[in-house]
């Protein structure tokens, strides 16, 4: 296999990370349970999901109770660290703990009856909505761009200059070998 085989292999390896640590985490909810004995279950529910289920017992997702943990466990998380929608719960209560007071939700049945579906995902989505007011400097809306094509003419600046380096790594190969005859 040649260097620029292999490097390109490397990069594509890399992009693919990159697209996995994206879109792997991007819909879901990390929800974390501490049972009696100190042990902690973790879980992943699509984002959209009323419920969790730990130790056969029903847990409820409030959305208003969500917050953001950086995640960065594996080595797509090492390298590709994003941010992950978390809930945590207790055995005791079957709502999530509320971020803002650090203790268990206590809702009754007729408020839980009375919310509708409408105002739980506005109140989750009042958090993503960005402010219309702020306008983008001109950096902020062509940085992207900029990126993209930096990236690209480093391929392509790679690409015509591999056969340099694989001829520099070959005098190196062949210096280190007869150093060490």
């Amino acid at each position: 296999m040649s260097y620029q085989t292999f490097f390109f292999l490397i990069a594509m390896a890399m992009v693919a990370m990159a697209w996995y640590a994206n879109s792997s985490k991007r819909d879901k909810i990390y929800c974390s349970f501490r049972r009696v004995n100190r042990t902690k279950i973790n879980r992943f529910v699509k984002m959209n999901s009323r419920y969790v289920v730990f130790d056969g017992k029903r847990k409820d997702v409030i959305p208003s109770c969500i917050t953001f943990e950086w995640w960065d466990k594996g080595i797509v998380g090492f390298m590709f660290p994003q941010w992950v929608a978390t809930l945590d719960f207790v055995p005791s209560n079957n709502f999530p703990i509320d971020p803002k007071t650090g203790q268990t939700v206590v809702l009754s049945d007729e408020v839980r009856q009375a919310m509708n579906k409408e105002e739980w995902v506005k109140s989750y989505a009042k958090g993503f909505t960005p402010p219309s007011a702020k306008k983008q400097t001109f950096i902020q809306q062509y940085l992207p761009w900029m990126a993209v094509i930096l990236v690209v003419l480093l391929a392509v600046y790679m690409y015509a200059n591999m056969q340099n380096f694989n001829r520099a790594l070959f005098d190196i190969t062949n210096k280190v070998n007869s150093i060490a005859r």
